[in-house]
This record gives C-alpha cells, sequence and structure tokens, in this order.
C-alpha cells in the first residue's frame, strides 16, 4: 500500500503545484484567472507530466498490485483443489453411498 500512497500523493503535488503555475502565469497574463479552465489544463498537463516523470512510482505499484493478485489466485487455486481432494476423499471411501452389501 505504500506504493499506492507514494503515487497517489506525487500525483495530488504534480496537480497543485501545475495549477499554480498555469494560474500564476495566467494571472499574469490576462490579469484575471478562469478558474475552471485553470483547473483544467492544470489536469491535463500534470497528466501528462505524471506518465513521464512519475513512471518509476507507477511501475512499483503496478508491480506491487500484481504481486498481490498473483498470491490470490494462488490462494484461491490453493482452496479450490484442497475442496475438491475432499470431495474426492469423501465419496472413494464410501460415505454417503447409502449402500450396504451384506
Amino acid at each position: 500500500m505504500k506504493e499506492f500512497w507514494i503515487y497517489t500523493g506525487l500525483r495530488l503535488l504534480s496537480l497543485v503545484a501545475t495549477f499554480g503555475i498555469v494560474a500564476g502565469i495566467w494571472s499574469l497574463v490576462a490579469g484575471e484567472v478562469n478558474l475552471f479552465f485553470a483547473i483544467i489544463l492544470a489536469f491535463v498537463i500534470s497528466g501528462i507530466l505524471s506518465f513521464f516523470v512519475l513512471d518509476p512510482q507507477r511501475r512499483a505499484f503496478a508491480e506491487k498490485v500484481e504481486a498481490r493478485a498473483a498470491r490470490a489466485v494462488e490462494a484461491a487455486r490453493a482452496k479450490e483443489d484442497d475442496e475438491i481432494d475432499s470431495s474426492v476423499d469423501t465419496a472413494s471411501s464410501g460415505e454417503g453411498d447409502g449402500h450396504k452389501v451384506s
């Protein structure tokens, strides 16, 4: 989970910093800032930047998620195998047959 928080924190920091830069430049050029368009522009710019700049953090997060998913799938398969083995053992031992040989 550490990788998730690092990546998310850096994305938010990138968005806030980009918004500050966009709003500052907009204010210098136009005199007043249209917040809606400044936020949209900050989202687009920070998204593009994070694609390149935050690639190592994104990869670390993806690897952690992939490893966790692989462990979950393996655990589910092991549980399924145990259930199949126990049902085969029950059937082969004659329990639940209902037939008695005299």
